[in-house]
């Protein structure tokens, strides 16, 4: 799989964005700034409250990634969705859910991956904030 950030190309500038679960709209993520990562094989590259976006090129589809850290996300209850040598291979499904209990991400944690979530973005909302500090919805 190709994987690029596609985030804070060509000077533009960062943006702020929350997640929502698209089903039941329930907020997933505190706020994020956006950051220009690039893929650094197991290690760690995003801070905390931010994320990038990543474009699959062999799948041409967008989407967005945060760090592993707290969100108001929960463990998928099968736990098949987790497989991995040391962690999650990512491989088997979306398995980070809302508090709701509806499927919105891929946790990425083993030890031969990057270590990140992947939002679906068929599962969610991105909100962006504006100048005027409102969130509003942000298409990829």
């Amino acid at each position: 799989m190709v994987l690029k950030s596609l985030s804070c190309q060509n000077g533009t500038t960062m943006r702020t964005i929350k997640i929502y679960c698209k089903e039941c709209e329930k907020e997933l993520t505190h706020e994020l700034t956006e950051t220009n990562i690039f893929w650094t094989n197991g290690l760690e590259f995003m801070l905390d409250n931010q994320f990038s976006i990543l474009l699959k090129e062999n799948e041409n589809t967008k989407s967005v990634i945060v760090p592993i850290a707290n969100y108001y996300l929960k463990d998928h209850s099968d736990k098949s969705r987790f497989q991995g040598c040391c962690g999650s291979s990512g491989l088997d499904g979306l398995n980070k859910l809302c508090l709701n209990g509806h499927e919105v991400a891929t946790e990425f944690s083993d030890c031969w991956t990057d270590e990140y979530i992947e939002f679906d973005n068929n599962k969610v909302i991105i909100k962006e904030k504006d100048t005027d500090n409102n969130f509003k919805k942000w298409d990829l």
